[in-house]
């Protein structure tokens, strides 16, 4: 039994891993709603639905779910978020930067005073 526990344990942590993914993805998804690409938004929100659903699966003692299956399914659900979080970083660092370049030109638009 030893050897089926261990694969057992391993299926369980794993999916725990897949469950808090899954939590901290939706969250961020959450908060940053109205930034999101609907394209890409979609993409990973089917990722984590399937993750979930091994995730699920493992939990339940399906013996068809690997850990290494679990463990592919968070990596790509964290690089599909990943590059959908990146975009809306960047879309607001550039709006930043045009707000200081604004900010900056009419600073030095306004008159002189001597």
């Amino acid at each position: 039994y030893a050897d089926s526990d261990k694969a057992r344990k391993l299926v369980i942590e794993e999916a725990n891993k897949a469950d808090s993914v899954c939590a901290d993805t939706e969250k961020a998804m959450n908060e940053f709603k109205d930034q999101l690409d609907k394209t890409e938004k979609e993409k990973v929100e089917k990722l984590v639905k399937e993750l979930r659903e091994i995730a699920v699966k493992g939990q339940a003692g399906d013996a068809s779910v690997t850990p290494e299956q679990i463990k592919a399914a968070i990596d790509a659900t964290q690089t599909a978020s990943l590059g959908l979080f990146q975009k809306v970083y960047e879309k607001k660092h550039a709006e930043q930067k045009s707000q200081e370049t604004a900010d900056t030109n009419t600073a030095s638009e306004e008159p002189k005073k001597e």
